[in-house]
């Protein structure tokens, strides 16, 4: 098809970064054509009267690399931390504010790795593999292995801006950290129902506070402790009379409470809503955002650490019931908090299986009670799901076994109760009999030195009367 008089004809070479223009006179003029996100201004470099294609492209090249080459390391950080700042702004499902908290840490981590005015643009293969090699003699290596992860995802974002479009990613192995390191262990710390219940009777023992109750909540309900610290006010049905506590689940704007941001609802058991009242009356503010606010400042949320601090004060002796080879790290907030969740997840499956006679259903229903996902088998089933909101179904369900785990431990607090009543008493048996042994020997004592005190003074009546006699 012939090309109409008076239009011109482009043709974009995007590898090269130009766009070739082809006129109805047949002079070919050269541009520039740079993304938008590059931040340069694309011009004219010239026409086929002056210059060869060649020419064309080797002064495209000169004008990016003159207008890129001085980019630092921290100006790129930067630019990822405001992109995952942005998904967070626009997406919150798909990325969580604290997840955007810790990949900024692992960012600015790398940045220091490298050095932050370093060139970007200077950074080769070759220093890549040397910088991982120094990070594993000072790191651990799942922790490498995080920045690692964190470095591709910042390449990807910064080829094509900030790079001329060349990853030195790809000439690095996949598994040049995976290779060298072991995997993360879990946590294989665990406690038994014992133990639980000398905690509840420690808790109710003691004075009244905002992190006993958390404490107590996150017994009873197996909640993780980042959703004890952050629980508002607005999850409660009523202030006056709780009886369900609702975690939201995520919307276009908002994202979930839970870890798998799908809805949760828990119907109040006589000890959990004991817990959310005692609070309630310590804390009568009912404008207030979380229901658990630090002392000084009630605006904001207890931490973590406060939480897990209240719990190790008041845990019993000897608690984490496992052998300290087989204790591994979990996370920078510690696996301590967690016992409670473990525990309530084990327990009931015991309970469950004795009661149904199907551990299969056991492990479902355990599951649940930890809000943990149950429908990988048919993962779609969930948008037809919809018996929770006509009939309370799972709820119903929930409660039953929330009601049980609480009837568990109550009656094991009666038995260490009783334990521990006996144990007082013996020591106070014991204690009486030592101090009527003590008394014993004390009037023996006292007897005795009478006596001699007797035959003393006799002797020396007879030695003033009779000195002569003595002397003979």
């Amino acid at each position: 098809m012939a090309q109409e008089k008076g239009r011109r004809l482009s043709k974009y070479q995007l590898k090269d970064q130009i766009r070739i223009v082809f006129q109805h006179d047949g002079i070919i003029k050269f541009f520039t054509h740079f993304k938008k996100e590059h931040g340069i201004k694309n011009i004219k470099i010239g026409d086929s009267n002056v210059m060869s294609f060649s020419a064309a492209k080797l002064r495209a090249t000169e004008i990016y690399k003159k207008n890129t080459s001085d980019y630092t390391f921290e100006f790129v950080v930067s630019k990822q931390i405001e992109n995952l700042q942005s998904i967070n702004k626009h997406s919150p499902s798909k990325l969580a504010e604290t997840t955007v908290t810790t990949y900024t840490s692992y960012l600015n981590a790398i940045q220091n790795a490298f050095g932050k005015n370093t060139l970007f643009q200077t950074i080769t293969p070759e220093i890549i593999e040397t910088t991982l090699d120094q990070l594993l003699t000072e790191k651990s290596g799942p922790h490498v292995a995080k920045q690692f992860e964190q470095m591709k995802k910042l390449w990807v974002l910064a080829k094509n801006k900030y790079n001329n479009g060349t990853n030195p990613f790809l000439e690095i192995d996949n598994n040049y950290i995976s290779s060298r390191t072991a995997k993360p262990i879990p946590c294989k710390a665990y406690t038994d129902i014992s133990l639980i219940s000398q905690l509840y009777i420690g808790l109710k023992a003691a004075k009244n506070n905002t992190l006993i109750n958390a404490v107590l909540l996150m017994m009873f309900t197996g909640l993780r402790p980042i959703n004890i610290c952050n629980l508002r006010l607005s999850y409660i049905d009523d202030l006056n009379n709780p009886k369900f506590l609702t975690f939201p689940e995520t919307t276009h704007t908002t994202r979930g409470a839970m870890k798998n941001q799908k809805e949760f609802k828990i119907q109040l058991t006589p000890e959990m809503k004991k817990a959310i009242q005692q609070e309630l009356k310590l804390n009568p503010d009912r404008n207030r955002t979380y229901l658990f606010c630090k002392v000084k400042n009630g605006s904001n949320p207890i931490s973590k650490e406060s939480l897990n601090r209240a719990l190790k004060y008041h845990a019993p002796k000897n608690m984490v019931a496992a052998p300290r080879d087989n204790i591994n790290i979990k996370g920078s907030a510690g696996a301590f908090p967690t016992l409670l969740r473990s525990f309530l997840k084990s327990h009931m499956k015991e309970v469950l299986t004795k009661k149904i006679g199907s551990s299969t259903i056991a492990e479902i229903e355990s599951k649940k009670m930890l809000h943990h996902s149950v429908s990988e088998h048919d993962p779609m089933s969930k948008h037809y799901d919809h018996s929770n909101k006509l009939y309370n179904t799972d709820i119903k369900a929930l409660y039953k076994n929330f009601s049980l785990f609480e009837k568990e431990v109550l009656k094991e607090v009666k038995i260490q109760a009783k334990l521990k009543n006996k144990t007082t008493q013996k020591s106070l048996f014991k204690f009486d009999n030592s101090n009527t042994f003590i008394a014993n020997v004390k009037s023996t004592i006292n007897a005795y030195s009478t006596i001699w005190s007797n035959i003393i003074q006799q002797t020396q009546k007879l030695k003033k009367s009779r000195p002569l006699q003595i002397l003979e």
